[in-house]
């Protein structure tokens, strides 16, 4: 088995670097440090010059303006390492604009350290060729790249060309290849996929319709057989069907406005209005959020680079920020509450920062880190009481929130000297001490309690 491993490691590499040998370059657009110097690691692993085949930018609109550069030069595909989310903005829109203007000449991976499924699904949909989840090896960013390079041996040798035949109208020779395709593996979905193509352009809707929905039953989270079944019903102007893929497009990609304003065209069409003006009002939701979650970020980016030059006008930046969502606001937004918390307290205004966990926790009612959070602002007003309390939440939400950091297990220790319960307090102290044996306000705080 090992000898598996290593015989396949050697297979990536070989690809990875014959990639660079042929003037491959990477572009890499992170705010991460870690991954970049892991990706950075890798490369001079393959005993690249980093500088010459590797490109970093922090910002999207700074991808897209290298990647033309870029692209207009090399001889073989940019791989691109894209962060699915960056001052939390999304990379949706930057992954749109390289498919749209570099289809051919781009290789999109999208990196990020938690999964959303529907921004998982929809940057797929809209042109990303993989998906990497951090921490992750060098071994495993290689295979990701050498994926994105050659999506497969054989098989996708075969595909290739199928398609290509396909392309250019050289249907018997492209139903060989799909035949040794399904020798290679039976009932593969990309093999569905051609011979419905195939069918199509032989005007049989009804053969086309059956590869498709082999396609689609074979991987039900995959939207490009839900597409072709779509466009087949379009054709043939069977709108049951097309309204039935439709929905089952919208239910896996639920941000994507434009297929929204399909669907209720479609209704308007058989004359549906009610249906349509839903639908409608759905894609004016969705392009809402989209909206208000660039203004709020933006808000949020302001008041981060005023930082503390000016502690009021951020936390005024920061206040419109989360006020600009409305009723967009849901839990992924706690971010901006908490940094809002954070500035509250550093101007010494623990009531109001109490205030504005409290109000996060609307979004999210059992959030330890919210909870904690809350027990922080009042020992800061010296409400020890109260902080224990809030401690007390934060455990019940989640008893590992005091192996997060070391500050965590002193300061619930602090409020429980506080609130005289020594014995408690050492527990905790023990428990920061043995992720941070050298954390000297924990020692200082033990040392008196002994």
């Amino acid at each position: 088995m090992r000898l598996k491993t290593d015989q396949s490691a050697k297979r990536y590499e070989k690809i990875v670097l014959d990639y660079f040998n042929e003037g491959g370059v990477v572009l890499v657009c992170s705010d991460d440090e870690a991954f970049v110097k892991a990706l950075r690691f890798t490369i001079s692993q393959l005993k690249q010059d980093v500088r010459s085949v590797c490109r970093e930018v922090q910002e999207y609109d700074d991808v897209v303006t290298l990647a033309g550069k870029l692209a207009e030069k090399a001889t073989a595909p940019l791989i691109v390492f894209l962060e699915r989310r960056m001052h939390k903005a999304s990379c949706i829109k930057t992954v749109k604009v390289l498919k749209n203007f570099y289809a051919d000449k781009t290789k999109i991976i999208v990196v990020s350290s938690e999964t959303s499924r529907e921004e998982i699904i929809l940057a797929h949909e809209v042109g990303a060729d993989s998906f990497i989840t951090k921490p992750i090896s060098a071994n495993a960013i290689i295979e990701k790249a050498a994926f994105a390079i050659r999506p497969n041996t054989q098989l996708g040798v075969l595909m290739d060309r199928c398609a290509a035949l396909l392309e250019s109208g050289e249907l018997a020779d492209a139903e060989a290849l799909a035949a040794r395709i399904f020798e290679i593996k039976p009932d593969s979905l990309k093999g569905h996929l051609l011979m419905g193509d195939l069918e199509l352009r032989r005007g049989n809707h009804k053969e086309a319709e059956v590869h498709y929905l082999k396609a689609y039953k074979s991987e039900k989270l995959f939207i490009e057989p839900l597409k072709k079944l779509v466009d087949l019903n379009s054709q043939t102007g069977d709108t049951d069907k097309k309204l039935f893929f439709l929905n089952k497009l919208d239910a896996l990609s639920p941000l994507n406005f434009e297929r929204k304003v399909e669907i209720g065209e479609t209704y308007l069409s058989r004359d549906e209005a009610d249906k349509a003006r839903d639908y409608f009002e759905q894609a004016k939701k969705v392009v809402g959020r989209v909206a208000a979650d660039m203004v709020s970020e933006s808000l949020m980016e302001i008041a981060r680079k005023i930082g503390e030059k000016d502690e009021e006008l951020a936390l005024a930046y920061m206040t419109e920020a989360i006020e600009a969502k409305g009723l967009e606001l849901t839990r992924d937004d706690l971010w901006m509450f908490n940094n809002r918390g954070i500035v509250l307290r550093k101007q010494g205004k623990w009531s109001e920062a109490v205030d504005n966990y409290t109000k996060a926790l609307s979004l999210a009612p059992n959030d330890a880190g919210l909870f904690y959070n809350i027990g922080v602002a009042y020992a800061d007003g010296r409400a020890y009481d109260k902080a224990w309390d809030s401690f007390q939440k934060a455990l019940n939400a989640d008893g590992t929130i005091v192996l997060q950091a070391p500050s965590v297990g002193y300061n619930i220790a602090m409020a429980l000297h506080r609130v005289r319960k020594p014995v408690e307090a050492k527990t905790y102290l023990g428990m920061a001490l043995e992720l941070d044996p050298g954390y000297e306000p924990a020692k200082k705080l033990l040392e008196s309690l002994s």
